[in-house]
């Protein structure tokens, strides 16, 4: 009997060994993505050097004159820290999915009719945050804990 259960437990761990080793050359299969090869994996940082340039020419656009202090990567996108503590998220090909500002987003970064909308709909509140999806619909957070859905033509769809 003793033989059996040892029989069994080599067994098991010679399979637990296989799978981490499937598992761990699948995770490290960077070649079909746009992640960076050269990531930091004590907390996924990478140099700024390896954001995408369509990222850093979104930040160079709307928010001139904020510096990148921070970036990491997770399987599907990047995080970005700006000097003044501002947080963006952006998609492997450097498409902005999120961006947020606690002291309330810049109006560089505002389409006009999303702006005008928050105001009809509350004269004080302002954009801490946007969420963009991927279908072209995006969410608004505002200060006052309201969301507010767009969709891609920035026409409001839920409240």
């Amino acid at each position: 009997m003793r033989n059996i259960i040892n029989l069994i437990v080599v067994i098991a761990s010679l399979s637990l060994v296989v799978s981490c080793d499937y598992i761990k050359k699948q995770g490290n299969n960077v070649e079909s993505t746009n992640r960076p090869a050269k990531v930091n994996r004590i907390d996924n940082s990478v140099n700024v050097d390896q954001l995408p340039q369509a990222a850093k020419d979104y930040i160079n656009k709307f928010l001139p004159g904020k510096d990148i202090v921070r970036v990491k990567v997770d399987e599907d996108e990047f995080e970005v820290w700006l000097s003044t503590g501002e947080q963006l998220e952006f998609d492997l090909n450097g498409k902005i999915k999120e961006i947020e500002f606690a002291a309330g987003l810049p109006s560089s970064v505002i389409d006009e009719r999303v702006a005008q909308d928050v105001k009809l709909i509350d004269a004080k509140a302002y954009i801490v945050e946007i969420d963009q999806k991927p279908n072209g619909d995006f969410d608004v957070k505002l200060n006052n804990g309201k969301k507010i859905s767009y969709d891609a033509d920035y026409k409001r769809i839920d409240f």
